[in-house]
């Protein structure tokens, strides 16, 4: 399987707090992507040690047996991931008590090898979208703006405009309130790509232009990836850029 990672600290932060990786097991592939919290001390650590501990769970503890359609036990399983993932960052900040505020986003995509069924998991405003000709945004950004939208309290014109709509409002850390949405993408979808990304670089880079250096046949793997970082840049942004790119080998 064929993946790449990039990441670029960008042209205003003074550290790259994302974090990305990913790991094979068997017949399965785990992508991972954080963007460790900017506002708050120690999210280049958070971060860190969110990916650190779902690949080091993954390898250790999946049953890499599991059928691809066992949904209840899949998710049961991620579920005890973000468990460990908490009592990490809560042995890590007793002795580091100034880390207490820290935290991350995480966006994972746990795909079955032999035909591409695609389990994505997220927490935070990071993105997990899908191309298979087309670009789809498969995670929705757990922030203010799509709370006030969901709940009905305000239009999605009207919500954008709010101050606090890029706040998130579910997160990963010791302090932090966490819920995780689960999304399933089966093997009919015909995915190609699986792309993981920051919102340094989804923030910049409008749907159309990723969907255009995605289709463009002429591009390997990472000169895609190495194009969106640069697109990004050039529109200015004001984040850590990062992407990740798996792509499925569908026969």
């Amino acid at each position: 399987m064929k993946y790449c990672i990039k990441s670029d600290i960008g042209r205003v932060r003074k550290e790259n707090q994302d974090r990305a990786d990913i790991a094979f097991l068997s017949n399965w592939t785990l992508a991972m992507l954080c963007d460790g919290m900017g506002g708050h001390f120690g999210g280049a650590k958070c971060a860190e040690l969110t990916i650190e501990t779902l690949k080091n769970y993954f390898l250790q503890t999946f049953p890499d047996n599991l059928k691809f359609n066992d949904k209840r036990n899949i998710n049961k399983w991620f579920n005890n991931a973000l468990s460990q993932i908490k009592k990490t960052l809560d042995k890590f900040i007793e002795e580091n008590f100034h880390f207490e505020s820290m935290g991350t986003t995480l966006t994972a995509a746990l795909i079955f090898n032999s035909n591409g069924t695609i389990y994505i998991f997220n927490v935070g405003d990071s993105r997990t979208y899908v191309y298979n000709g087309l670009l789809y945004q498969t995670t929705q950004d757990q922030n203010f703006l799509n709370q006030l939208v969901s709940n009905d309290i305000l239009s999605f014109e009207e919500a954008k405009k709010h101050p606090d709509a890029n706040k998130l409002v579910s997160c990963i850390g010791p302090r932090m309130i966490m819920k995780c949405d689960g999304f399933l993408i089966n093997s009919d979808a015909n995915v190609k790509y699986v792309i993981l990304t920051s919102d340094g670089l989804h923030d910049y880079v409008e749907k159309p232009a990723i969907e255009q250096i995605l289709q463009n046949k002429k591009l390997n793997l990472e000169a895609k990836a190495q194009k969106l970082v640069e697109f990004a840049i050039r529109n200015s942004s004001q984040d850590n850029i990062s992407i990740e790119i798996v792509e499925l080998e569908n026969e």
